[in-house]
């Protein structure tokens, strides 16, 4: 074989098995969270979508990945592309990686081993990190909590099994896993990303799902080449070109376990109401000036299109947003 191919098939890359776990899946460990005085005391989390080498005013926030999976999967594919952002902030909680009900058995495992082994591969370069617990149905309990030492700090959020919204009550899923939590790792505190259940028992360190969002966070955020990687689709920066990773509008902040099933698409945000509509109808809005603004719903199938296209200049990136959405109804 060339030196390529066996560079390639011994590589940790692809092997990942430098940190060994018990039992036959052998899925990493992520030791126990050291806690220093005040790493709970009025607690915010902050967005591994919204982190970047830049940010001065949130380093007191611990990194969450309670996101949908397609905005952090590069932290598995690339793990040392972050190192040196994440270590900037008081601690990290592990990758969300989703366990939805409905998925195979088997991606709902690999899930939690990317979950444990991130964990475990910033511990080793030194990060603080906090292990986040998810779950799906019973038959996930023999695997779900692997990797986590008895009496660690956790991480879990209510979000996705609270009714508000357009989101449905789970209430009874979480329930039953976080019970089997407290069971097998017996946490010294847990830390709860939303409001908790009033059934929620053990050392509960509330975060406000509110005051944790971007709406309350303040930064001057310049569209330098740390920033833009965040979003590429490609592994290599091109300084005279790139592309950001495509954004679709109604896709929430929170998501992971639960039924996949749970909460209806719609607009994020009242504005984008005027992207939906039967073909052929023209749709009004104003502008703040006051303005006139139609939108005319495309005759097209059921579909979101958005492409962002990004140009650059000597010291200076100019974004041009392409916005088209359509939503063919019978």
């Amino acid at each position: 074989m060339t030196e390529e191919n066996y560079n390639y098939r011994t590589s940790q890359t692809l092997l990942r098995n430098q940190f060994p776990g018990k039992g036959n899946l052998q899925i990493p460990i992520i030791p126990k969270f050291q806690e220093k005085p005040g790493d709970f005391d009025d607690l915010l989390l902050i967005g591994f979508d919204k982190t970047h080498l830049e940010d001065q005013n949130h380093l007191d926030r611990m990194v969450h990945f309670f996101l949908y999976d397609y905005r952090f999967e590069r932290v598995w594919k690339n793990p040392e592309s972050d190192l040196e952002k994440l270590s900037r902030y008081r601690a990290i909680l592990s990758p969300d990686f989703s366990m939805y009900l409905e998925m195979a058995p088997v991606m709902q495992l690999y899930n939690v081993f990317r979950n444990r082994w991130c964990g475990a591969y910033w511990a080793s370069k030194g990060i603080r990190v906090i292990p986040t617990v998810n779950w799906g149905d019973e038959s996930t309990f023999d695997f779900c909590f692997e990797g986590v030492e008895k009496g660690s700090t956790v991480a879990v959020s209510t979000y996705m099994a609270s009714e508000h919204d357009n989101r449905k009550d789970q209430k009874e899923w979480f329930m039953a896993g976080y019970n089997e939590m407290l069971r097998r790792i017996e946490p010294e505190k847990i830390i709860c990303y939303n409001t908790p259940f009033p059934e929620m028992q053990g050392d509960i360190v509330f975060v406000d799902y509110e005051r944790s969002s971007w709406k309350y966070m303040s930064y001057d955020r310049s569209f330098g080449k740390e920033s833009l990687d965040a979003f590429k689709v490609g592994s290599e920066y091109r300084p005279q070109c790139d592309t950001i990773e495509p954004f679709l509008i109604g896709s929430g902040a929170v998501k992971g376990g639960g039924s996949a099933y749970g909460g209806n698409w719609k607009p994020s945000k009242a504005a984008d109401e005027k992207f939906v509509g039967k073909p052929g109808e023209i749709k009004q809005s104003f502008t703040k000036k006051g303005d006139l603004y139609e939108t005319r719903i495309a005759q097209m199938e059921r579909q979101i299109l958005k492409s962002i296209i990004l140009t650059t200049e000597p010291r200076h990136y100019t974004i041009i947003l392409i916005h088209m959405i359509s939503i063919g109804m019978n």
